[in-house]
């Protein structure tokens, strides 16, 4: 099997990508497009996601998962490549009829009709969709070089195409061509390496086992698609681009944690399917102590430089969005949390009806919580919706996992109090910062590496977390000893 840390590695290089793209891009735009033109883009966008998650009809997680145990018998996976490909397509057509009657009840809330059309294209093409294909063959090199590349010229066209609030339309049309980009892309190579055909299909045995999981990405991408969509219902264009960029922020500093799971996960599956429970157990153990080192911190430093974050990365215009930030500094370990137990512990053991319920939990009750915060508080309340779903997805998660899966020993609470106590040091030092009178920009310089620099130091010399003292090891390993030397 392929290196876990090689893959790390390769995910941490696309996940860096995903934050330092759009911190130089989040600033630009924002200035250029004004909170206006960012709502009607960030509207006419998670309503297309959505319906591009309905398609998916759970082939993505379940593809994951069935590509893992089958990577090495060639007949069997062209066989399921095959079919959950035209399963897909089948799914999009649906997705397609179900869009274009929504569109029509939402063209009221989507001024321009050019949106209309870059998000019908987007979901044609979608519909060949195969990225779960190169994650269940753990191929994270081919998925990060690819990304990079399509991510760098969307950004160069964003710099010479976007110049002035009327180009918001440009802006979006970028982003669905990086997209397309990425899914021909993916086609091309796919129908390289695999022998499809689509004779002989049975595709009732996948309905049987997407069923829940199509269920689970349904309720999961409430949160994720719908919070613009929902905040648009009852407030202006302006809120949801305020919402939607201090949103951003937040999640574009979590994908740095929850690529992470991504990449755990085929081998999670590989393992439980192979019977290696004790590996299993100790590749779990790693995720989740890794998840929760960063997490803690990133939420301390999230909400004690929310100002710093809004003024430097998204201007004046958007000071409104520093109480979002702030109310939205849990996201990143909440997230994190519940991803880990739903994904790596419940779906890995094939409990898809107790994620279901655990996602049911919090992302139904978003609905009534968006709708009836944000009719009262704008942004502020869709920020305080998304905390308290997130928190009851993870809650559910985790019940479930203790009392379905009793065996499994994972320990975590020490973690958790050491990183707490670490990240304490980091409210004298941005206190310090902040009455000092610096700029915005030079706070964020100072501040992000010394209190990252104390939280390790604190960790490995006066609390001695065995996690610190084994991510040291694994540096020290990679840059100053031979690649061989490491285990798994």
């Amino acid at each position: 099997m392929l290196s876990i840390r090689k893959n790390l590695a390769y995910n941490f290089l696309l996940s860096v990508s995903h934050v330092l793209l759009p911190l130089i891009s989040i600033p630009y735009v924002s200035r250029v497009l004004l909170p206006d033109g960012i709502g009607q883009v960030s509207f006419i966008d998670s309503f297309t996601y959505y319906f591009i998650n309905i398609a998916e009809f759970g082939i993505v997680l379940y593809g994951i998962r069935e590509v893992a145990k089958h990577r090495n018998q060639p007949e069997a996976l062209s066989k399921l490549v095959s079919e959950l490909l035209a399963l897909h397509v089948i799914t999009s057509l649906a997705a397609m009829l179900l869009y274009a009657g929504s569109i029509i009840f939402l063209l009221g809330k989507i001024q321009d009709h050019r949106l209309i059309w870059f998000s019908v294209s987007y979901l044609l093409v979608n519909s060949f969709a195969c990225e779960w294909y190169f994650m269940g063959m753990e191929r994270f090199r081919y998925i990060t070089l690819r990304s990079l590349l399509s991510r760098s010229l969307g950004l160069l066209s964003l710099f010479l195409l976007v110049k002035g609030p009327s180009d918001y339309f440009i802006y979006y049309l970028i982003m669905v061509l990086a997209a397309i980009i990425n899914s021909i892309w993916n086609n091309i190579l796919l129908f390289r390496e695999v022998k499809i055909s689509f004779r002989n299909l049975q595709l009732r045995r996948h309905i049987r086992s997407t069923r829940i999981i199509y269920a689970i990405s349904l309720v999961y991408g409430i949160t994720l698609m719908l919070d613009n969509v929902l905040l648009r219902l009852v407030s202006s264009s302006a809120a949801v681009g305020i919402y939607a960029f201090s949103a951003k922020l937040v999640r574009t500093a979590s994908l740095l944690l929850t690529d992470s799971i991504t990449v755990f996960f085929p081998r999670i599956v590989a393992l439980r399917n192979e019977g290696n429970d004790e590996k299993m157990e100790t590749v779990m153990q790693k995720n989740l102590h890794l998840l929760v080192f960063f997490a803690v911190p990133a939420s301390m430093g999230i909400g004690l430089l929310a100002g710093p974050l809004v003024r430097s990365f998204l201007g004046g215009r958007f000071e409104a969005g520093i109480v979002p930030v702030q109310i939205l500094a849990l996201y990143p370990l909440l997230k994190c949390l519940g991803l880990f137990f739903n994904n790596q512990v419940l779906l890995a053991h094939q409990l898809e009806k107790q994620s279901l319920i655990s996602q049911i939990a919090g992302n139904f009750l978003f609905i009534p919580f968006t709708l009836i915060l944000s009719a009262q508080f704008a942004f502020n309340g869709a920020a305080i919706a998304l905390v308290l779903a997130e928190l009851i997805t993870f809650l559910c998660a985790w019940r479930f996992a203790v009392t379905s899966l009793p065996r499994l020993n994972l320990t975590y609470g020490k973690m958790i109090l050491h990183s707490l106590i670490a990240s304490v040091i980091f409210i004298p030092v941005i206190c310090l910062l902040n009455y000092a009178s610096l700029p915005d920009s030079l706070i964020l310089l100072i501040a992000i590496p010394v209190c990252m620099a104390l939280y390790i130091c604190l960790q490995l010399l006066v609390l001695k977390n065995s996690f610190a003292i084994l991510l040291r090891q694994w540096v020290q390993i990679t840059f100053f000893r031979k690649p061989e030397a490491i285990n798994e």
